[in-house]
């Protein structure tokens, strides 16, 4: 059996709100790494493998 390739597009609304959920997920970010480097922490993330590490305040 064959695959289909279906051309999916998103509606102009749709397509709005994934800009503004990427905008907001950017400025969380940033808040994030602010609030990190102020409190001289660190963040806890996963790598592509999903092996956990910790990235200390004054590498970000």
């Amino acid at each position: 059996m064959g695959t289909i390739e279906k051309k999916i597009g998103f509606s102009d609304k749709a397509q709005r709100e994934f800009e503004l959920t990427q905008l907001a997920l950017n400025k969380a970010k940033q808040n994030l790494i602010a609030e990190t480097k102020a409190k001289n922490s660190y963040l806890v993330v996963a790598d592509e493998k999903g092996n956990i590490k910790k990235i200390p305040a004054k590498d970000l």
